[in-house]
């Protein structure tokens, strides 16, 4: 292989837009084809990073290390498209009660220099006050990536380059040897798949363990504080001048990839009841994120097309995952350096 490869990336959510910008970053101009179909995660996703997951409060996997690398390359990414879409957030979630009061104190006591959670908040604006013992508290070092806003950005950017180009890859003009890939006549070191859900689709990879879950938020008119998240039954963040992300729902059975009614009754019925409110509603999203059985993203190279590769299964965490994992299939790619063991797909062997 060349030192300077030539590289075909195949669709542009987080995952892709991320990856070819690590390339980018060595100095190797990868093309990038896609087109956003239905169901596309990264389009309707709010590009939160949430370093407390879950209803135990605790950290989320790797944050440190993770955190150690998104902030710079977001940063600089920032810098290269001229564009503000990365916002150190203040985050505030509800403790409805002691039990959870308590929970979160002692994560925050087996923390010994604790960057994550922060101190406790009677009342909120904008939100009423509620019956009983619960209180706010603060989550440190959360952060939000305006998904649209790069995305879209970061298209225009590829198009000025000549590294972009808006169509549906099509497997049957792939043609396959021992040592690359051709694609409609050109001849690439590497093609590599970041096509979220669709990666069931994909006939060399389709045998990996990837999950759809369709994740539904609603668009409602309000303004708040940009750089405030908050979450009682949803979260919450603004989504653009007008309006606030509200969501998100978690469905792993689905009739349709598009936005549901039922989904819809269901965050009214929350929104109501956070706020004592009902909301005005402009829109309704719908994707499908692309989740993985062991909760581990998909990274690697094909076991007998080792010009084939896939980069996918970020499911929820794909703002805060997407640099880290990125580094490592550039390194492997660039450097021969091993995927680390728990997230190369290697770990799931293809049966014959």
């Amino acid at each position: 292989m060349s030192f300077n490869p030539k590289i075909l990336i195949v669709g542009q959510g987080i995952a892709g837009s991320v990856l070819h910008y690590s390339f980018f970053q060595r100095g190797i101009n990868a093309e990038l084809i896609s087109t956003l179909l239905p169901g596309n995660a990264s389009s309707a996703a709010a590009g939160i990073i949430n370093p407390i997951t879950g209803p135990k409060y605790q950290k989320s996997w790797k944050f440190d290390e993770l955190m150690e690398v998104f902030i710079p390359f977001y940063t600089d990414l920032e810098r290269t498209i001229s564009l503000d879409f990365f916002h150190k957030m203040r985050m505030y979630r509800y403790l409805p009660g002691l039990n959870q009061i308590n929970k979160w104190i002692k994560r925050w006591d087996d923390v010994v220099d604790s960057k994550f959670y922060g101190e406790f908040v009677k009342t909120l604006e904008g939100y009423p006050e509620y019956e009983g013992e619960g209180t706010w508290g603060e989550t440190y070092n959360a952060f939000r990536v305006d998904f649209n806003l790069l995305i879209n950005a970061y298209a225009a950017f590829l198009q000025k380059e000549g590294l972009f180009r808006n169509n549906i890859f099509d497997f049957n003009q792939l043609k396959l040897d021992e040592y690359q890939a051709t694609y409609f006549g050109v001849r690439y070191d590497h093609i590599i798949f970041c096509e979220g859900y669709r990666l069931m689709e994909n006939p060399y990879f389709n045998y990996l363990p990837l999950i759809p879950a369709k994740g539904e938020a609603l668009l409602i008119h309000r303004k708040i504080d940009n750089e405030v998240m908050t979450k009682r039954n949803e979260l919450m963040t603004q989504w653009d001048e007008s309006n606030i992300w509200y969501g998100a729902t978690l469905q792993n059975s689905f009739d349709s990839i598009g936005p549901d009614h039922n989904s819809a009754n269901l965050l009214i019925g929350k929104y109501n009841n956070d706020f004592n409110l009902t909301p005005i509603i402009s829109g309704h999203l719908s994707g499908l994120r692309p989740t993985v059985s062991d909760r581990k993203p998909l990274i690697g190279l094909h076991s007998e097309y080792k010009s084939l590769c896939v980069f996918n299964g970020m499911g929820t965490k794909g703002a805060s995952l997407a640099p880290l994992m990125a580094t490592f299939l550039v390194q492997k790619i660039l450097e021969n350096i091993d995927i680390p063991a728990e997230v190369d797909i290697q770990r799931f062997r293809k049966e014959n």
